[in-house]
């Protein structure tokens, strides 16, 4: 084998561990997540559901690359809040660990689903229109927000899951229409 060709079949294989070491740290991140919403919430079938999909969405934008891979860590990141502030106004409302909101509680979870999703949903639209590829970007980060979103706000039901969904979708649309319109003024 001629040098040329083994620099070559070397280059190669770097080229794939880095894929592969990015999509092992997106299921590594995955799992860090999931134990914080295991904390955090009551996690049902459903739940782990949705910690399954987060592991093998992050696993496989990581390994893709790209505009795939900064959407898909920038989504995670802005799923965060709408997985901890549930647990936080539950907290507040009745003083106690979030089991699921229910009862008195359960319009203020629900609430502070969709706002947090909303605000977020405007950054990662706003955020989604500066970059060199902004569709695949905004959909991956929104993909991931919302499965991240969900290990928290799913735990109240199908009105939480869909704050988390409606909130993140229309807040980046919102934030990538006003982003757009402020570029071009």
């Amino acid at each position: 084998m001629a040098s040329s060709d083994l620099a070559l079949t070397r280059a190669r294989r770097a080229y794939e561990r880095a894929y592969i070491l990015a999509g092992l740290r997106g299921l590594a991140i995955a799992a860090g997540v999931t134990v914080l919403a295991v904390g955090l919430h009551r996690v049902t079938s459903t739940g782990w559901l949705f910690a399954a999909l987060l592991a093998a969405t992050l696993g496989a934008l990581g390994w893709r690359g790209g505009a795939w891979k900064r959407g898909a860590f920038a989504g995670l990141i802005a799923g965060l809040p709408p997985l901890v502030v549930p647990s936080i106004v539950f907290a507040m409302t009745t003083g106690g660990h979030c089991t699921g909101c229910a009862g008195a509680a359960e319009w203020p979870c629900l609430l502070s689903c969709f706002v947090t999703s909303s605000l977020v949903g405007l950054v990662v639209g706003h955020r989604a229109s500066t970059d060199a590829s902004p569709r695949l970007y905004a959909s991956a980060a929104i993909v991931t927000a919302s499965l991240t979103g969900l290990l928290g706000c799913g735990t109240t039901g199908l009105g939480g899951a869909l704050g988390v969904v409606i909130g993140l979708i229309a807040g980046g649309v919102t934030g990538w229409v006003v982003a757009d319109r402020s570029a071009h003024v």
